[in-house]
């Protein structure tokens, strides 16, 4: 997968957005949707890169799949590690829950990027057969 420079800023700027919005505590009124929110990211994230980096390559899909998964067990790991390193506590602890909610969210684009693209095949199939 060759990125060009304003992708590849793309993806530094949201990815420190997010990490940013990872490691800040969340505002009372959503901490009781953390899971969802968890669920939520992860599922709107990859289906944004899937479609726009994925090009429809399963090569491409698995490497941004696993990129995702690394990074949701990251801030996860960089949420603790804040837990020890700073004075004040920033945010919560490492939550196995929310690693698995995020799964839960890339498992879901998965196959809302497979069904896209199987309609797509289905609708080329069908234009191809309506031109002959």
């Amino acid at each position: 997968m060759k990125l060009t420079k304003s992708e590849i800023g793309l993806i530094i700027t949201l990815l420190t957005l997010s990490f940013i919005g990872f490691i800040i505590k969340l505002p009372s009124v959503f901490r009781h949707h953390d899971s969802e929110l968890h669920f939520l990211f992860y599922l709107l994230t990859a289906i944004f890169f899937y479609f726009i980096f994925g090009k429809n390559r399963m090569s491409n899909h698995i490497v941004i799949f696993f990129l995702l998964l690394i990074f949701g067990i990251g801030i996860e790991v960089m949420q603790e590690l804040s837990n020890h390193l700073l004075p004040k506590k920033i945010h919560g602890k490492f939550d196995p829950k929310d690693v698995f909610y995020n799964l839960l969210g890339l498992i879901a684009a998965t196959l809302f990027w497979g069904v896209s693209l199987l309609v797509k095949k289905m609708i080329n199939t069908i234009e191809n057969e309506n031109k002959n």
